[in-house]
């Protein structure tokens, strides 16, 4: 399988992009993905921002747990971050790929830029102030989350 990044957002949202590493090949919207700490925490942030029945919360030894807000399901969806502190998250809420279709800023398609752009020549220059920035990120996010596997 050759691993290289998606861009996910949360189905019907704008959220996002996340940088996400697939884990199989086959994908649907309840594939599970890996992602670092920082897009958990961003996934966690904006899924307290809707009232869409799940929230999330980090335990102080990384662990993230998913609560749904339905009495019939008390138990947490216990996520425990990889040996690279990345987290594997799908199967709660659809995916759906990150893309025009999806309602974005100039900064959400500066990071996205960038985060595809990660194993080519870095284009920050080329940008203004402070899509530069956001372009610089999505690349170091998709580094972090592939561990630089696509790396000549």
């Amino acid at each position: 399988m050759h691993r290289t990044i998606r861009l996910l957002t949360v189905e019907g949202s704008n959220y996002g992009p996340y940088v996400a590493l697939p884990l199989t090949d086959t994908w649907t919207p309840l594939t599970a993905h890996l992602f670092t700490r920082q897009a958990a925490e961003l996934i966690v942030k904006d899924l307290h921002r809707d009232d869409c029945g799940i929230h999330g919360v980090f335990a102080e030894d990384g662990t993230l747990l998913f609560f749904r807000d339905a009495p019939e399901d008390p138990q947490p969806v216990i996520i425990t971050p990889d040996e690279h502190g990345r987290y594997t998250i799908g199967g709660l809420w659809p995916w759906d790929e990150w893309g025009d279709h999806v309602p974005h800023t100039a900064g959400q398609a500066a990071f996205a830029r960038g985060a595809v752009e990660y194993r080519q020549a870095d284009d920050s220059a080329s940008l203004p102030t402070p899509l530069d920035g956001l372009y610089a990120r999505g690349r170091q996010e998709a580094h972090r989350v592939t561990l630089r596997l696509d790396q000549p």
